[in-house]
């Protein structure tokens, strides 16, 4: 369950791209209808964030934004009366239905229990593999041969021996 700061700045973000967006869509001569979108999204987002805390502060939020932006064009934040009063009322009670309703929702979905994302116990670092050992070389480089360079079978991991040089045996020239 993320903190209630980090609820309260997302919806923030939240209600200022829902009335950004509710300024382009919606024409300037339907104020209701601007509330009731504006209300909705903060109904949403408060839904989403399933807190009462930052539902309400959503609710206060939207209705400055609608009040100072979708109104008052130049975002002049002026209450003229009772019908701001209902208005900051209704989108309030929206805010405020859409967090019970997300509090409600996580409740069933998760059995009445609180679930906890993050670890109890910080776990260990994951082990690193065992480095593996690289057996001493049996035979000479390939420019310390006299009779020149020869060609040698690939042995490696399969445990097979590998050829020396021509001159010396397997094992190459002495060390």
């Amino acid at each position: 369950m993320p903190s209630i700061e980090l609820s309260i700045g997302v919806g923030f973000f939240a209600a200022v791209a829902a009335c950004a967006i509710t300024a382009l869509v919606v024409p300037i001569g339907q104020l209701e209808v601007r509330f009731a979108v504006m209300g909705l999204a903060g109904c949403c987002y408060a839904a989403f964030a399933a807190d009462l805390r930052a539902a309400a502060v959503m609710g206060l939020v939207v209705w400055t934004l609608a009040t100072g932006f979708l109104i008052q064009p130049a975002g002049e934040l002026i209450v003229t009366g009772v019908p701001d009063v209902l208005r900051f009322v209704a989108v309030v009670a929206m805010c405020l239905s859409g967090g019970f309703y997300g509090i409600v929702r996580r409740h069933a979905r998760t059995g009445g229990q609180r679930q906890d994302r993050r670890r109890v116990t910080p776990q260990p670092p994951p082990a690193r593999p065992a480095l593996r050992r690289v057996p001493p070389r049996r035979y000479a480089p390939v420019g310390s041969c006299p009779g020149g360079p020869a060609a040698r079978p690939l042995g490696g991991r399969a445990g097979r021996a590998l050829a020396g040089c021509r001159c010396r045996g397997p094992a190459g020239p002495p060390r």
